[in-house]
């Protein structure tokens, strides 16, 4: 039976290591040895600077050549946008290298069809530049643009055919990855695009949730992007804590890592639509970067970009200090593949090349896009480059240490107030605290575990440290920490772990004499605008709030690591 695909995807090149010999050398690699730079033969520039500008001027070629192409031509830019809709992992320690592969598959079939030999994307620095480029909201770039699909009827009638015959030709590997998924047949697909199961479909008018009037971030995607907060996603020492956490399917959710839950989550969510003002009070509007169909909004790739060079700063953080880059090598007799090797044979089975053929076997495993590889790109410096130490005047070789292990602290759980929906006293030890709030002291996170509704999407939930009860807050309150977002329409069926950082506003604490010494951390989840003026207002979209179950987020657990 042949393999079908629809399409896929590219980190900055920093390594040797190239085609077939990927999977093997990662391997070599284990915990990860500092590799000598290479010259790549294309970069990934800055959208803001001149170089992003002219790549823009290609990637509109490109997408007017993919709408034009036939539905049933794996190339076909919505037929693109379903591979993630059907594939993509979100909230696990895959999400980065699937990412990595799909926008890096992509980008050659970018380059192919905008004529452009030099096509590389560009990067959104929504850290420099927290608004939506002007430029995005111009022509094609801009998905409420008439060359796109207008309804929702249309796209059924377009792409109905089209996912019959797909479903015909998939292989025994694809159809159990999407049963896995629950999508049994297209009519499944159809639905969950749907505005009974969605939507993820959004009409022409609606497909994006900035605009040029308002292309900025609300207070909590602003607080996501900000410097202090990547200063901290690119802080851990170990792979897991810089990406998400283990699962053993590349579909199923188990928890965010502050890269993807906080600027990937929210970015996506702001830019789709869901605003929250500066009372908490949420807003869910429309747009397609909230949903699964996200890579509709031609926003999408430049904004993965970014977030695919800011794993490559965090690797060159690593490789500069000798430290592991990858998951642990750490075979056991009851499990012989050990981290790593669990990592690098997960199956991506729905990604094509830049003619829209089926991969061969090596280019479909995880492993393989675990350096850039022959993608073959790097990328102009932007924000977070400063984690990464100088390079000595003599090259060396760096033995891979391991990362020191995080001290941790668990807290205790309470009875939840009104307003909130758990809290914890963490007794953390004053002096550690009094070095977490200076600008160079230790970095503390809060691992929290929450069991969610299973249609939990966009309703964030408040981190807060020593706030009392029922007390009004916002996103600029000193014990404010951030919110827990979810992304996508997944249905959660199990406990999700966030983490999240505190030294901001442990550092605002301690300069409003509002941190005691030996007296534990109050941390509390509540909802936003549960401590506000009004009460909040509940997501008018698909499953969230329709009665088909009465459940509500509770607390599991909260964790204070010391890294």
């Amino acid at each position: 039976m042949t393999q079908r695909v629809f399409e896929t995807g590219g980190v900055q090149r920093r390594t040797l290591l190239a085609g077939a010999a990927a999977v093997a050398g990662v391997a070599a690699l284990g915990g990860g040895t500092a590799v000598a730079a290479t010259q790549a033969r294309y970069r990934r520039h800055n959208v803001a600077s001149p170089e992003g500008a002219k790549m823009l001027e290609s990637y509109k070629k490109a997408i007017v050549a993919m709408l034009a192409l036939p539905p049933d031509d794996p190339r076909n830019w919505y037929r693109h946008a379903l591979t993630h809709t059907i594939d993509c992992p979100h909230g696990n320690w895959w999400f980065v290298v699937w990412h990595r592969g799909y926008v890096g598959w992509f980008e050659q079939v970018c380059r192919d069809l905008s004529g452009d030999p030099d096509f590389a994307f560009p990067y959104w620095d929504w850290t420099a530049n927290p608004q939506v480029p002007a430029v995005m909201f111009d022509g094609v770039l801009n998905p409420n643009d008439p060359a796109y699909i207008p309804s929702l009827a249309a796209f059924n009638a377009q792409y109905g055919p089209v996912l019959d015959k797909f479903w015909d030709g998939l292989t025994p590997a694809q159809t159990g990855q999407l049963l896995i998924r629950g999508l049994r047949f297209p009519a499944d697909l159809l639905f969950d695009i749907g505005p009974k199961g969605g939507p993820m479909f959004f009409p022409q008018g609606s497909a994006r949730g900035s605009t040029q009037a308002k292309p900025g971030f609300d207070d909590i995607t602003n607080n996501a992007v900000s410097p202090w907060m990547l200063d901290n996603a690119l802080a851990p020492r170990d792979f897991i804590g810089f990406a998400s956490p283990k699962t053993f399917y590349h579909g199923s959710i188990t928890g965010f890592g502050v890269l993807e839950g906080q600027p990937h989550n929210k970015v996506h969510n702001c830019t789709g639509g869901i605003w929250t003002d500066p009372n908490g009070q949420t807003t869910y509007g429309d747009g397609f970067m909230q949903s699964n169909l996200s890579p509709v909004d031609p926003l999408f790739f430049l904004h993965h970009s970014n977030i695919d060079r800011l794993w490559d700063v965090w690797t060159r953080k690593q490789q500069g200090y000798g430290y592991p880059t990858l998951p642990d090598n750490n075979p056991s007799a009851l499990d012989p593949k050990g981290d790593l090797g669990r990592w690098q044979s997960e199956p991506f089975l729905f990604f094509s090349d830049a003619k829209g053929q089926v991969l061969p076997p090596q280019k479909q495993l995880a492993g393989y896009y675990a350096t850039i590889g022959e993608f073959d790109y790097d990328y102009q410096p932007g924000s977070g480059e400063q984690v990464v130490p100088p390079a000595p005047p003599t090259p060396r070789k760096l033995k891979a240490v391991a990362a020191a292990p995080s001290q941790q602290f668990a807290g205790t759980l309470k009875v939840a107030g009104k307003t909130s929906l758990g809290a914890a006293d963490v007794a953390v030890p004053t002096a550690l605290l009094t070095q977490a709030a200076q600008p160079n002291g230790p970095r503390l996170f809060a691992t929290i575990t929450v069991e969610l509704s299973p249609f939990e999407h966009g309703q964030d939930l408040a981190v807060l440290i020593n706030t009392p009860e029922g007390q009004a807050f916002d996103a600029k309150s000193p014990g404010f920490v951030t919110t827990l977002s979810m992304f996508g329409n997944h249905v959660v069926q199990r406990p999700v772990t966030f983490m999240v950082p505190l030294s901001k506003p442990l550092a605002a604490l301690s300069g409003q004499k509002l941190l005691r010494a030996n007296q534990p951390l109050s941390i509390r989840v509540a909802r936003l605008g549960s401590g506000g003026p009004k009460p909040m207002m509940l997501h008018t979209h698909g499953l969230a709030a329709s009665g088909a179950t009465t459940s509500t987020a509770q607390v599991v657990s909260i964790v204070i690591e010391s890294h």
